[in-house]
Order: C-alpha cells, then sequence, then structure tokens
C-alpha cells in the first residue's frame, strides 16, 4: 500500500515540472544570451584594434614631430648651434644641463640627450651624463632620418631624433636624440581601451581573446593585442545567479499554489474516506462535496452506495435473524423433545397400569410423577436459560484496560488444583462492556480449568498482546485431552456441549457478545497437546450497526 498522500503526489510533480521548466528556459536564455554576448564581444574587438592601432601610430609619429619641432624651434638648440660655431661652448654648458631635463619632461620621454656631430653631449636627461662624448649617440642621430624607430636594445624603445646644421658650415650640426619606453607606452594605449599589448606573440587562452596585427608606422612591426573575458565571464555568472533566483522564487511560488491546490483537492477525497470507515464501523452517512465534476460524480456514486449498503445491510440483518432463530428454534426442540420422551413413557405407563386395575399402579404412580417432574424442571432450566440467552443486553462501552480484566479474572481462579500461568505486553486501553468482557473471559477461562480437571500437571495460560489493525487478543490456552472433530464444527452453536452438567449456551453467548463489540473468537489445537481458545476486540470499541442479528 502506497504511503504517498495525493497532497505529496502533486507537490512533487509540480516540483519536478516547474524545475525542469525553469532549468530548461533558463538554460536557454543563459545560452542564447552567451552566444549574442560572445558575438558582440568579438564585434566590438576589431573596432577597438583599428583605434588602438591609429592611436599607436599618432604616438610614433608625434614622438618623432615634437623632436623635429623643437629641434626647428627652440632657442635651446639654436643657442648650443651658436656656441659650436663660436667656440664658446664651455660658457654654455651649465645652461644646458639644467635645461635639457626640463625639456625631457616637457616631451614626456625617458632619455634625451643634446649631441653635437662629434658625440659631444652637450645636456641630458640626467645631468651626471653632460660633458661625456659618445660617438655612438652622433652616429645613431645620424641614422635615425626624421622618423621614430624602434629599437631592439633591451629595454625596447622608441628613438626619436632631429639635428639642426651650421648654414655656413654644414659638418657642424647640434641634434637632439630622444627615447621613450615602448613597454610603458603599450601598456598606457592599451589601457585606454581595455587591452595588454605586447610585442611577443600570445598563446590563446580562454580566459582571454588575443590578435596580432602590424603597425606601419614601425614599419610594419606585429603586435598582440589581448582582451580579457573576465567581464563577459562576470556578466555570465550575474545572469546564472539571476536564473537562479528566478528559478527558485518560481519553484516556491509553483509549490505554494500547489500546496494550496492540492489541500482543496484532497480535502474531499479525506471527506470521502472518513464516511466509508464510518461506513465500515456501521455507521453510514451520505456525504455532500463541492468541486469539480468528477468529485461531485464520486461523492453522488458513494451516496448511491450507501443507500445500497443500508438496504442491503438490512435485508442482510432480516435473513440473519430469521436463519439464527431457525437454528435456534430447532436447538431449543431438540432440546425440549429429549425430557419429553420419559414424561411421555411414564404417563403412558400409568394410563395402562390404570385401565388394568393394575395393583402396580400405587407403587409405580410415585416414581413416574417423579420422573414427570424432574423433567419438567429440566424443560423450565432449558427456558429459562433460552431467555437469558434471547435477552443480552448490547454493549455499553467504555474505556478499559484489558490487562487489569485479566490479572483479576486470573487472581479469582487461581485458586484451584491447575496452575494459571499470566502474560501480558503493553496494550493500549480498549473501549469495550467490561462486565461482558469478564463474562467471555471467565467462560474460556471455566472451560479450561474443566479440561485439564484430572491431568496429571494441569496447566492454563492466559496471555495478553496487542494485534495490527488496531486490534489486541486475548488468548487462553490448557493442557488437556482437545476437543474432538465431532463436536468441533458446532463448537459455537446453542446447546452445543461434551459436559454433562453444561448447558451449552456458554460458547454461544460468547460468540455474540465478541461479535456485538466488532471482534472475533476462536479455537485452534496446541501441537503438544491440548486447545487455546482466544479472541480479539477492536480498540476504537463496537460499530455501531442498525441491529444485531
Amino acid at each position: 500500500m502506497s504511503t504517498v498522500t495525493l497532497a505529496q503526489r502533486l507537490l512533487l510533480a509540480t516540483g519536478l515540472l516547474s524545475g525542469a521548466a525553469t532549468a530548461t528556459v533558463g538554460y536557454g536564455v543563459r545560452e542564447a544570451w552567451r552566444g549574442a554576448e560572445e558575438q558582440r564581444f568579438r564585434a566590438e574587438f576589431q573596432p577597438a584594434l583599428e583605434l588602438l592601432s591609429a592611436e599607436l601610430t599618432r604616438e610614433v609619429e608625434g614622438l618623432a614631430s615634437s623632436v623635429a619641432s623643437h629641434c626647428a624651434h627652440d632657442p635651446l638648440v639654436d643657442e648650443a648651434l651658436v656656441g659650436l660655431s663660436a667656440g664658446d661652448l664651455e660658457t654654455r654648458r651649465l645652461s644646458f644641463s639644467l635645461r635639457v631635463p626640463e625639456l625631457a619632461k616637457a616631451l614626456d620621454v625617458e632619455a634625451l640627450w643634446l649631441i653635437t656631430q662629434r658625440g659631444e653631449v652637450l645636456g641630458a636627461h640626467s645631468t651626471a651624463l653632460a660633458g661625456q662624448r659618445d660617438p655612438k649617440l652622433a652616429t645613431a642621430l645620424a641614422a635615425l632620418g626624421e622618423k621614430a624607430q624602434l629599437m631592439a636594445d633591451a629595454p625596447r624603445h622608441l628613438s626619436a631624433g632631429c639635428r639642426r646644421k651650421d648654414p655656413h658650415n654644414p659638418r657642424l650640426w647640434v641634434g637632439l636624440l630622444a627615447e621613450r619606453g615602448l613597454d610603458a607606452t603599450l601598456a598606457r594605449v592599451g589601457k585606454a581601451y581595455g587591452m595588454a599589448l605586447s610585442l611577443d606573440p600570445v598563446p590563446e587562452q580562454p580566459s582571454s581573446m588575443s590578435r596580432r596585427f602590424a603597425l606601419p608606422a614601425l614599419g610594419g612591426v606585429t603586435l598582440t593585442a589581448s582582451r580579457s573575458r573576465l567581464p563577459l565571464t562576470q556578466a555570465l555568472s550575474n545572469l546564472d545567479s539571476t536564473i537562479l533566483w528566478i528559478g527558485g522564487l518560481t519553484l516556491l511560488a509553483g509549490l505554494a499554489a500547489a500546496g494550496l491546490l492540492s489541500r482543496g483537492l484532497a480535502r474531499p477525497f479525506t471527506d470521502l474516506a472518513r464516511k466509508a470507515s464510518e461506513a465500515m464501523r456501521g455507521d453510514p452517512h451520505p456525504i455532500l462535496l463541492s468541486g469539480p465534476r468528477e468529485i461531485e460524480e464520486s461523492a453522488a456514486a458513494f451516496n448511491r452506495a450507501i443507500e445500497d449498503l443500508l438496504a442491503l445491510r438490512g435485508r442482510l440483518a432480516a435473513s440473519e435473524r430469521i436463519a439464527a432463530w431457525r437454528e435456534i428454534a430447532r436447538s431449543v426442540a431438540h432440546e425440549i423433545k429429549n425430557p419429553l420422551a420419559p414424561i411421555r413413557a411414564a404417563i403412558e405407563t400409568l394410563r395402562r397400569l390404570h385401565a388394568r386395575k393394575d395393583p402396580a399402579f400405587e407403587e409405580y404412580f410415585d416414581e413416574a410423577t417423579r420422573t414427570a417432574l424432574t423433567e419438567v424442571n429440566r424443560i423450565n432450566q432449558i427456558v429459562s436459560e433460552f431467555t437469558e440467552f434471547a435477552r443480552l443486553p448490547p454493549p455499553s462501552p467504555s474505556q478499559v484496560d484489558l490487562e487489569q480484566i485479566a490479572r483479576r479474572v486470573v487472581g479469582l481462579h487461581s485458586s484451584g488444583d491447575a496452575t494459571i500461568a499470566f502474560e501480558a505486553e503493553p496494550c493500549p486501553s480498549v473501549r469495550a462492556d467490561e462486565n461482558q468482557v469478564v463474562q467471555v473471559l471467565t467462560n474460556l477461562l471455566q472451560n479450561a480449568l474443566d479440561a485439564v480437571k484430572g491431568g496429571s500437571a494441569p496447566q492454563v495460560l492466559v496471555r495478553i498482546a496487542p494485534r495490527t489493525a488496531g486490534r489486541v487478543r486475548i488468548l487462553v490456552r490448557d493442557n488437556g485431552p482437545g476437543i474432538s472433530s465431532t463436536i468441533r464444527e458446532r463448537l459455537f452453536e446453542p446447546y452445543a456441549t461434551t459436559k454433562p452438567h453444561g448447558t451449552g449456551l456458554g460458547l454461544a453467548i460468547a460468540q455474540r457478545l465478541i461479535v456485538e463489540h466488532g471482534g472475533e473468537i476462536g479455537c485452534s489445537d496446541v501441537p503438544e497437546g491440548g486447545t487455546e481458545f482466544w479472541f480479539e476486540l477492536p480498540v476504537e470499541g463496537p460499530p455501531r450497526a442498525p441491529e444485531s442479528p
């Protein structure tokens, strides 16, 4: 039997459906958004590269043009050329050494030299370099031309320069040589566009997007531009969190709606089950349910079944009453017929003796009348016991403790020769008629004591234990000779007995009392020898039937 209720099934189905639908829609939305963002990310990359290339070109060309402009118009270069032509450079060196570092800051370069055609350093970005002679600087400046060039020396840098020649002696010239670090330039320009620039190839990684491009301003040097995918990954993570929140709220809302709906749907079925249980206990009532058409149709079918059940129960009760009274009438007639035979024989003998005027009439008269009176008393006893059996009152139930009742009954019968053992397991209280339970248990215990009377080691066991389906069983076992098969089938019929002093109504009365309590009674043989009688009572009490048979 399944323990999952309709409400639980509906909640489970709604939860699975909501979860599956939310997961499917969420995954579809996420993948569609991810594809669109990936495409947009790639589409934005190329224009950014073009802008970046243009900016780097401006940086390179701007360095060359700035240096050339200062070379053509800066009074510092004019003064140096005049001093070189006049031969009085020594008087001007202090001015050059102070003004060249300021010019380096104005040009935003890391290194700047003011040199002559012989490599004499008139001024530099560092005052410590002034006054030195380095012919390589003059050679490098002469080889640069008018454009900035990329120098492969470590650290890599951009070099730009210009020369100002003496108009009267072209072999004399003064020039500016500027160097700007390439890595710093690439970092500054790349940061402005959200990229990382490198002269070296960068391997493709899932966390970034890379592309190589040539820079014509540097003679076609190839650079690598990398752009991090972290914003895209972060956006996907935010979208996942949003989808999870929406999915969780949707699932909770679906479960709440399913809970309300399931309670509304399950309530009619709960009422129907309760009414069915009441009908099984003998208290059938029609049910009024409102809701969907299927529920109303179920209620109508249940009410029709209740009507049919009541009609059938009435007919069955009437049939059972008729059959029971017929059987009882047959048993009573059989019991009364037995004492009538000796009464008839005595009366016929008296009439015959009287008609013959037999002298033995007087002597036989006392014996015949004594026999007739004895049998009449016997008939009177049968009628009285039958009347008592027919007038048994219905149960008057109350909460009783069967263990205490059993202990009390056992205590009242423990003074005989037989040993009575008592065993009890924890049992719930039972709704039953205490007097009738005592009557049934007393009858079974007396029958067991009668069965073991005269035995070598008479023993009787009384046990009480809970049973399944809300019932409690009381068992009475003896080690007597057992019950013959000839009487077993008629054991609970009225006037069925094997004891010479018994009337045969004890077990019939016990059965009726137990049946009216909604319980069962029975007997079976014990493998070791003997008989056990048992009866079970429902914990909830007797059913309310229209009329007991």
